[in-house]
Parts: structure tokens; C-alpha cells; sequence
């Protein structure tokens, strides 16, 4: 192997999966804060994140070998974190369709109106929903950059380039504006 001169440039860079630790508990430990505000961000409940980052270290460590394995490592951790988000928030939905079949059966004089009001969530809660269906990564992006991690870290993150993290986090936040200011469109940005 040629040793550059001097006055020459290195032109190999270091491998950025070079510092990812072989051993789940360092890998976690590391990751665990930044997967903790990511779950926090969308579930908006610490116990909620916690059970979720929780769940999916469990999964993460059983598929240990496997995440080193792949391609990406820290992608395929990633996954499994948002998996679990998912699972948290799906549980959730379940739990809420049932309180209000309870409600209903309790009240029989409730009327229609009120139910949907105990239904309706949160604008930008449905918005992010909605984003989340018509461009996921654009949501992932978002969601990433308002837990505070650098375009860098959601590049890494989600497997793209930082450059494609910040155009997908300008993208999202005009997709998210247009769904807070057309609620009635249903989500379908023009």
C-alpha cells in the first residue's frame, strides 16, 4: 500500500461503521438516548418511549447478529426502534376505540358529536399522521430533527445522504404546514 507523500492527500476516509461497538450492551447504551427522544417525540409520553425503546432493545438483542449482519447496522437498529414506536401507538389506538365503545354503552344518550370529540386528536398530531402516510421518511426526518439529532446522525440514522435529510426535513415541515392550514383537504398537498 502506497503511504501518501508529503503535500498529498489522503484520499481514503474512515469507514463510519468503524466505531460501531461489537458488543449489544455498549451499541445500546450509546444509541439508547437518542432512540429515547425519538420515541418520546412521537409517542409524547416518556413511560410510553421507555416501554417502547425497552421493547425494542429486547428484539434488537435477539436479533444482535443479525443487525451485524446487514449492511447497516445502525439502520437496522433504527427500524426495530420505530417498529416499536409503532406498536406503542397501534396499542394505543386499540385502547382508545375501546374507552369509547365503554363510553357509549355507559351513555346511551351520548350523542354522535360528542363521541367524534373524544375521538379527534390533536392537529399537529394528525398532521404528522398524515405526513407520516404520504412520505414516511420525510416524517422519520422530521420527527429526527425535532428530538434534536444532526443531519448527519439522521442520515445515518435512516441509511441517506445529510444533504437528502435536510431537503426531506424542508419538505416535511411545508407538507406538515399545508396539512395544518387545509385540514378539510384530507391531506392531498397540490
Amino acid at each position: 500500500m502506497n503511504t501518501p507523500g508529503p503535500g498529498e492527500e489522503r484520499s481514503l476516509r474512515a469507514d463510519p461503521l468503524d466505531d460501531l461497538p461489537n458488543d449489544f450492551e455498549a451499541f445500546f447504551t450509546r444509541e439508547n438516548t437518542g432512540y429515547l427522544r425519538y420515541a418520546q417525540q412521537r409517542l409524547r409520553h416518556r413511560e410510553d418511549a421507555q416501554d417502547a425503546v425497552q421493547n425494542a432493545g429486547t428484539t434488537l438483542y435477539k436479533n444482535w447478529r443479525r443487525a451485524l449482519a446487514s449492511e447497516d447496522p445502525q439502520a437496522f437498529a433504527f427500524k426495530i426502534v420505530k417498529d416499536a414506536v409503532i406498536d406503542v401507538l397501534r396499542e394505543r389506538r386499540r385502547a382508545e376505540r375501546k374507552r369509547l365503545r365503554v363510553i357509549a354503552q355507559r351513555r346511551p344518550d351520548t350523542s354522535q358529536d360528542e363521541l367524534e370529540e373524544l375521538a379527534e386528536l390533536d392537529a399537529l398530531d394528525w398532521a404528522m399522521d398524515e405526513l407520516a402516510r404520504a412520505a414516511p421518511i420525510q416524517a422519520d426526518v422530521v420527527r429526527l430533527r425535532q428530538s434534536g439529532l444532526s443531519y448527519p446522525d439522521i442520515g445515518r440514522s435512516l441509511g441517506i445522504a445529510h444533504t437528502t435529510a435536510r431537503t426531506y426535513y424542508s419538505l416535511g415541515r411545508r407538507h406538515l404546514e399545508y396539512l395544518l392550514e387545509h385540514p378539510d383537504d384530507g391531506g392531498q398537498a397540490t
